[in-house]
């Protein structure tokens, strides 16, 4: 039988259990030495046996992800790599000896997709930019000299506080018009935290330190926010877009309009293409967002405003970018100025998801269902095999879109 929860569990100090009959990966096991646990694969290079670890049981590694990750790496063993080999040399370079050489292997490792999220998928190329800057504005500033042997959880307590007061704080000029302005604070240093502790850990599984000492250092948690529009503000929105749909910022109010018609995330509509778009089937089939591939069931309002936009020959974008062959890329620096002209304050592009969130809760709709209107992970794993959306989120899609675009006046 596959290796389960429960044998992992059960593993007493000195044993291993190996993966067995059907499902199982050859080679992929458990063993425990002391008191850890952790997964390892096995396998035959240049005729001899190797040994990789994986990682320890437990957070992030459950059973099925550290199986999914032995087949990678016997993937990597068919083609002809040598993963230990890669690993033994990796951990015996001279350049990983501070913090600042741990980081800057990591982001190699970002760069080459070995970095996975926690939908495990590889980081997106912005998600990596925003990583590299808080590495470069605050990590290595404060802690880059740092041994990673020496780095304990009153150092990671130190960083935080002094990215709280401030200390890092900055403003630069990035490229030709670009422009940083980096502030610190509370939440700046809870994120930053949060990035090293994920790179702290990934050096825990090379085997570069022992343990993450940045487990259990508190740092700030803010609460999530809920902010949505009221009917009122709905309407007023609904003013401002009607009467600016066909000035300068044509782009960005058709892109705000969509945002709270459908409850999609900015960037699944400002990078919208043609093909992502089903007019018979009255859904989007996104190919690459925040959870992977997804599929949204959108109203009769939404499908009709997209079918009726206009096509850039050549461009496969609905909202091609006003010069060169991308998207359009403004909504975000907009957004604000829109809202202001509708007399709205503190809201956000990701305010109007919140806020089709809000109408469908209005309207007695199930946490599911909008989980599923709104692409949550986890709808189980018949999903993958449903190829157009079902009556139920069809219907709901709509009734929350007429709600909403009949506040509005469309």
């Amino acid at each position: 039988m596959p290796i389960t929860k429960r044998d992992a569990d059960g593993l007493e100090p000195g044993s291993a259990v190996w993966d067995e009959g059907k499902g199982a990966v050859a080679g992929f096991g458990v063993r425990r030495q002391r008191d850890a646990r952790v997964f390892v694969v096995k396998y035959r290079f240049a005729g001899k046996q190797r040994w990789f670890s994986i990682g320890r049981y437990g957070s992030p590694w459950t059973v099925e992800e550290a199986r999914n990750e032995a087949r990678k790496v016997l993937g990597r063993v068919a083609a002809g790599e040598d993963p230990a080999a890669e690993r033994r040399a990796a951990r015996t370079a001279p350049a990983v000896a501070t913090i600042a050489d741990l980081c800057d292997r990591y982001m190699e490792a970002t760069r080459k997709g070995l970095i996975l999220t926690r939908f495990n998928r590889p980081k997106k190329a912005s998600t990596i930019e925003i990583d590299e800057g808080r590495v470069r504005r605050h990590i290595k500033p404060l802690i880059g000299a740092l041994p990673i042997a020496e780095l304990d959880a009153k150092a990671v307590r130190r960083m935080i506080q002094d990215i709280t007061e401030g200390k890092t704080a900055a403003d630069e000029k990035t490229g030709l018009r670009g422009r940083a302005i980096v502030r610190g604070g509370a939440g700046t240093a809870s994120r930053v935290a949060d990035l090293l502790s994920g790179i702290m850990a990934w050096a825990v599984e090379e085997e570069y330190v022992t343990s993450n000492p940045v487990h259990g250092v508190k740092r700030y948690r803010g609460e999530a926010k809920d902010r949505h529009l009221s009917d009122q503000e709905l309407r007023a929105l609904g003013v401002v877009l009607r009467a600016q749909a066909e000035g300068s910022h044509a782009q960005a109010i058709a892109i705000i309009r969509l945002l709270v018609l459908t409850g999609c995330r900015l960037g699944e509509i400002a990078r919208l293409q043609w093909t992502e778009f089903d007019a018979t089937d009255r859904c989007l089939r996104l190919a690459d967002t925040k959870t992977g591939r997804s599929m949204r069931a959108i109203g009769s309002a939404p499908a009709g405003f997209i079918a009726s936009r206009p096509k850039l020959e050549g461009s496969p974008w609905v909202f091609p970018a006003r010069s060169g062959d991308g998207p359009y890329q403004h909504t975000k620096k907009l957004v604000k100025k829109i809202f202001a002209d509708a007399g709205i304050g503190g809201a956000s592009c990701h305010t109007l998801r919140h806020t089709f969130a809000s109408v469908a809760t209005d309207l007695g709709y199930s946490d599911a269902t909008i989980a599923g209107l709104l692409g949550h992970k986890g709808r189980g794993v018949t999903s993958r095999y449903v190829h157009r959306p079902d009556s139920a989120l069809a219907a709901a899609a709509e009734a929350i879109s007429v709600r909403i675009a009949a506040t509005m006046g469309f």
